[in-house]
């Protein structure tokens, strides 16, 4: 087959969370799953999954849409559509048979060739799928199944107008470098506000220096001898005097349910 024409398309890159620690058996029935998922989601929007151009993963997919597809309508509709597909499918399986996924939106030229689909913009959909901060937003909201991460031009072009009732104020930006990729991405939580998450969601996350990309992040640091107390990215070795009352934060204290913590 020739090579075609590049042409601008819309991509989602999707991955599932630790696809690895299923055996042959969970690996096959998760796959079977998510396909079900992702038709049953584009169903529910209008969409048709039939005329989307599909590269498998095994533990997700490259998806092209049609030329045409309207961008809000996959950001606003489709996504949250596969978390509630999710929420309702894991709630009826065993912990370690749920299914939880990362999905990536951009948009630019696409080549068609032999062997897959070819461009800079298939790269930076595969690379924002895998940034470090869209596997952390996971851990972050352990109670979602879906979190998604828009390029810097589909947050322009799409979020940042507020079509199809998208709510722009829900994403937060996050700087994504993963190998020799660097870029501004947001990030969105179906049902949460990301903005709100802890470590702050703007931080530098790169995948090269991280080691296993799959291992949570130590959110707070490991105690030390004597008294610390942590607010946010404010740490203060010793007793401190915090609040209206100036209550005394020391070694009596415990970790506290509102994010902070005293050591």
């Amino acid at each position: 087959m020739a090579m075609s024409q590049a042409s601008r398309r819309l991509i989602m890159a999707v991955d599932m969370e630790s696809y690895s620690r299923h055996d042959d058996a969970g690996q096959a029935r998760v796959q079977t799953d998510f396909r079900h998922l992702m038709q049953r989601a584009a169903e529910q929007c209008g969409l048709q999954r039939t005329s989307w151009e599909i590269q498998p993963t095994g533990d997700g997919e490259l998806a092209l849409f049609p030329p045409g597809t309207s961008e809000p309508r996959v950001i606003a509709d489709l996504v949250p559509a596969m978390d509630r597909i999710l929420r309702d499918h894991n709630r009826h399986i065993a912990s370690h048979a749920q299914v939880r996924l990362r999905v990536a939106i951009h948009q630019g030229l696409v080549t068609k060739t032999e062997n897959g689909y070819a461009g800079s913009a298939v790269v930076t959909a595969a690379r924002l799928v895998d940034a470090g901060p869209l596997k952390d937003a996971l851990r972050t909201f352990p109670q979602a199944t879906v979190v998604m991460i828009v390029s810097s031009t589909i947050f322009r072009d799409v979020v940042s107008q507020s079509y199809s009732g998208i709510r722009k104020e829900r994403y937060g930006r996050v700087d994504v470098r993963v190998k020799s990729f660097a870029e501004d991405a947001w990030i969105f939580v179906p049902d949460e506000d990301f903005t709100l998450a802890t470590p702050p969601p703007s931080r530098t996350h790169d995948a090269s220096r991280c080691g296993d990309a799959d291992e949570a992040p130590q959110l707070v640091p490991p105690a030390t001898s004597g008294s610390r107390f942590s607010f946010g990215i404010v740490t203060n070795h010793g007793p401190t005097v915090f609040g209206d009352h100036a209550r005394i934060a020391g070694p009596a204290d415990s970790f506290g349910g509102d994010g902070t913590s005293w050591r």
